[in-house]
C-alpha cells in the first residue's frame, strides 16, 4: 500500500476512516487508485496524492466504494484500501456524492453528520473567494493587509501564510504550521524581505479551509 500521513489532514478528524460511522464495522477491500482521479492533489514540491473520503474509481454509476485512506500516486497508479460497505457521514467526505454513485455503491449506508456543517453557499468542493489588498504601510517595510468580498461564517477564523509565490490552497484542506492564525485588518505588517506574495484563508469550527485569497505585498520603500 502507498498510504501518506499529508500534513493537510493532520488531526484527529481527518484520520484514516474519519468519515465512517463505526470503522469497525465495515468492508474493505483493495482496489486500483488511479494517478488521474479527479480528486488528485498536487503539492508545492510537485507530489501527489489521491484524499481519502474520494469515490472510486469515480464520482458516478461506476462507483465501487470510497478511499479509506490518503493515497500517493506520485509515480503512478498504486493500490489503496477502499470501503465497500458499512455507514458513511455523508458531509464528512471531501466531495458532493453523485445520486448515481450513491446508487452504486449498494453496500453503503449514508447518514447526515450531526451537527449540521454549515458551508459557505458555494461549498461544493469548492473555495469561496476572498478579496486581498496589500498597501504600502507608514514605516520602512511594512504592509497593511485588508480584505473583503467575503463575510466569515461563525466559528471561522483567518490565517496567512507569505512567500515568493501564492500558497496552494484547496476546499477542505487542514493548515500546517507554516500558516500563521490573524485578525484582519494586518496594519503596519513586516513580510520577510524576499516574501512578494501572501495568501489568506478562512477556517471553519471543523478546521476545514473554505475560503481563500491572495495578492502581491506591497511595502514602504
Amino acid at each position: 500500500m502507498s498510504f501518506i500521513q499529508s500534513p493537510e489532514f493532520q488531526g484527529k478528524g481527518w484520520e484514516a476512516g474519519y468519515f465512517l460511522v463505526d470503522d469497525e464495522n465495515c468492508t474493505r477491500v483493495t482496489a486500483q487508485i488511479n494517478a488521474n482521479h479527479a480528486a488528485v492533489v498536487t503539492r508545492s514540491d510537485g507530489s501527489k496524492y489521491v484524499p481519502a473520503g474520494s469515490i472510486i474509481p469515480s464520482n458516478n454509476s461506476s462507483a465501487v466504494g470510497i478511499l479509506y485512506e490518503n493515497v500517493d500516486v506520485t509515480t503512478g497508479n498504486m493500490p489503496g484500501s477502499i470501503v465497500t460497505a458499512g455507514r458513511v457521514y455523508k458531509d464528512r467526505l471531501p466531495v458532493v456524492v453523485d445520486s448515481d454513485a450513491a446508487s452504486a455503491m449498494t453496500g453503503i449506508t449514508f447518514d447526515t453528520y450531526e451537527p449540521t456543517i454549515t458551508r459557505p453557499a458555494n461549498n461544493g468542493g469548492t473555495l469561496a473567494t476572498i478579496t486581498v489588498s496589500s498597501t504600502a504601510g507608514t514605516g520602512e517595510g511594512k504592509t497593511d493587509v485588508a480584505l473583503s468580498g467575503y463575510t466569515p461564517k461563525s466559528g471561522e477564523h483567518y490565517a496567512y501564510k507569505t512567500g515568493t509565490a501564492v500558497a496552494p490552497t484547496f476546499y477542505g484542506m487542514q493548515l500546517d504550521s507554516t500558516w500563521t492564525a490573524a485578525t484582519f485588518p494586518l496594519d503596519e505588517f513586516a513580510p520577510t524581505a524576499t516574501h512578494t506574495k501572501i495568501t489568506v484563508v478562512s477556517v471553519d469550527a471543523f478546521g476545514m479551509v473554505v475560503a481563500s485569497g491572495n495578492d502581491t505585498i506591497t511595502v514602504k520603500e
